[in-house]
């Protein structure tokens, strides 16, 4: 099942309200939609971006996403991996690639033709390793609502390496969240393809495990550049992250917990072991 959510920007106040869920009997079920129906799992808050812009979020099979039809590409992308999900990937078959538009989204989206020759990589936000639970869900993440210009040195080295790290940690602590997404500043990169997509100027990505009774959160900011970088340079907090791209990430945590995750991090937790 994949739901869709459609929401229009207009000044400061949102107005439009409405959830479409698409099933496989095609029966269209709509529901009213408030401040308090859960946008990524159970974080209540997304991102304010360009007032009066039409944005979807759409529950995939494997992860959700904002997507926002004026930049062509997510503004975050949210899933739960599990330690079980991850052994099952680590053994399942490749499955080839198959970059597309979402072919039940009506909005505008990139098509393959605008990476080619770009000099960018056509970036997974959910990363397809992560999903190889189910063909459907790798399918699903070849979508350009799940992809974003990115630096191939960016992408093939340490944001590569956190993916990584991610997958390890959800065995550690039998799962883990994600969130990631690009951030746009002065679009330095400027944009690609005849559909004129802008190139993130960075990408940032949020972890949270639940570990000796506490959750625990880090997260991380990248230039999209091939730009050496550590990965202590890129860590930060959530608070600082939340700064950067107006996600309330964790809202759905009580007040007291939510300030004490997202403003501290505890660098022992993220320690893989064996390492």
């Amino acid at each position: 099942m994949k739901k869709v959510l459609i929401l229009t920007f207009t000044g400061i106040i949102l107005l439009a309200l409405v959830v479409k869920a698409c099933n496989p009997s095609n029966n269209d079920e709509y529901e009213e939609y408030d401040e308090k129906t859960p946008l990524v799992g159970n974080i209540e808050k997304c991102q304010i971006i360009e007032l009066s812009a039409d944005s979807v979020i759409i529950s995939y099979l494997g992860f959700k996403v904002l997507y926002k039809a004026e930049i062509l590409q997510p503004v975050w992308v949210e899933y739960t991996m599990t330690a079980e999900q991850v052994e099952q990937t680590n053994h399942t078959p490749k499955i080839p690639r198959h970059y597309s538009p979402d072919p039940e989204l009506l909005l505008p989206q990139a098509s393959d033709y605008d990476y080619k020759g770009s000099g960018w990589t056509r970036g997974h936000m959910a990363k397809r390793q992560d999903l190889k639970w189910s063909e459907q869900a790798v399918r699903e993440s070849d979508y350009f609502t799940n992809i974003c210009p990115q630096n191939s040195v960016l992408n093939n080295g340490i944001w590569d390496k956190v993916e990584k790290d991610a997958r390890d940690l959800a065995t550690q602590y039998d799962s883990i969240r994600i969130v990631c997404g690009p951030i746009f500043t002065d679009t330095i990169n400027g944009f690609i393809g005849d559909s004129h997509i802008p190139v993130p100027d960075y990408f940032f990505k949020v972890l949270l495990v639940y570990h000796n009774n506490r959750y625990n959160a880090i997260a991380y900011v990248f230039p999209n550049s091939s730009e050496p970088l550590t990965l202590s340079e890129a860590t930060k907090s959530v608070n600082q992250v939340e700064e950067l791209t107006k996600i309330d990430f964790f809202s759905y945590l009580d007040d007291s917990i939510e300030e004490g995750v997202e403003d501290v991090v505890d660098m022992s937790v993220w320690e893989i072991e064996g390492q």
